[in-house]
């Protein structure tokens, strides 16, 4: 009778252990000086923004981040892509948007090219440049090394994209149904190639591998899509709190969650998701971003925050 319970003990044991978060988690520090309702991070500079403003800070000192410049919007943003370093691509709806860079913060001295463009949504893949538009569907734009954009083709459905991803030869796109699957091997005449319409609150998608981990609601959804003509759902969690952002890195997937902090779940074996910490920042948690071994996370009109992770 003592052997079957030691047996059981040691399993639970194992799998308690297999849920423990192997690195440590340090916050660094708030920056206050700016509002952070969307952040995104590219070589060591860090952009946040509200609905008409948007801030740039360089993070060469993770411990005490500089403010490079910011601009006001006339229009509302909707999206925003780093390219090349300095090169700031900002969509918004309105097709006259302009951004004006604020005078008292030229010191700072590093120059920044911004080029606005219409639509709801951008990714970038190297030199190729994807605006998704409401009604329009999505444009595919070569931008170089910056400073010119060639219209390579437009996708157009009778659909709103609510978020993407572009990894070629193909576009992963959630629209107000579902699932979309583009082949773009050939940029010119992109190809819807498969759908998954069983997902009409879906709202965010990372891709890690051969699986896309889509957000909806409280629900966290993973697809295969292996078999890229036909994704499949393998596996769902339900969370205490509405998804706010994803973002994915070393199979661990971080997950935001407004008052409920930011989840890190291992997701090694995608059927098979682990908790495996939660932590708390000082004021809920609106989207998260991830660069080497440091974690960014938006706290709106709070300013944001970075946290070391190794």
């Amino acid at each position: 009778m003592k052997r079957p319970m030691i047996l059981s003990l040691l399993l639970l044991i194992s799998i308690s252990c297999a849920a423990i978060d192997n690195r440590f988690l340090y916050p660094l520090g708030i920056v206050k000086d700016s509002e952070a309702y969307s952040i995104d991070v590219s070589d060591s500079q860090v952009l946040t923004r509200n609905q008409k403003q948007l801030w740039i800070y360089s993070t060469f000192n993770a411990w005490q981040p500089r403010l490079e410049t910011s601009y006001n919007s006339l229009a509302r943003i909707e999206d925003v892509n780093f390219q090349s370093g300095n090169y700031i691509y900002v969509s918004s709806r309105e097709p006259t948007n302009v951004l004006s860079a604020i005078d008292s913060l030229n010191q700072f001295g590093k120059i920044y090219f911004v080029d606005t463009l219409i639509g709801d949504k951008i990714t970038r893949e190297g030199a190729t440049l994807y605006v998704a538009d409401r009604y329009r569907g999505i444009d595919i734009i070569n931008v170089g090394s910056g400073g010119g954009n060639d219209l390579l083709a437009n996708f157009a459905e009778k659909w709103g994209v609510r978020d993407f991803i572009a990894e070629y030869p193909y576009i992963y796109a959630l629209n107000d149904f579902g699932l979309v699957t583009v082949d773009i091997s050939d940029q010119k005449f992109p190809l819807s190639i498969a759908t998954n319409y069983q997902l009409p609150d879906a709202r965010y998608l990372v891709k890690n591998g051969e699986y896309v981990y889509i957000a909806s609601g409280k629900d966290l959804l993973v697809l295969s899509i292996r078999d890229v003509n036909k994704p499949i759902q393998v596996g769902q969690m339900r969370l205490f709190n509405d998804i706010q952002s994803l973002a994915v890195k070393d199979n661990r997937l971080f997950v935001a969650l407004g008052q409920g902090g930011v989840k890190i779940l291992d997701i090694s074996v995608p059927n098979r998701i682990v908790d495996m910490n939660t932590f708390y920042p000082p004021f809920p948690v609106y989207d998260v971003a991830l660069e080497n071994d440091y974690i960014y996370i938006a706290m709106g009109k709070d300013g944001w925050m970075i946290y070391e992770y190794r």
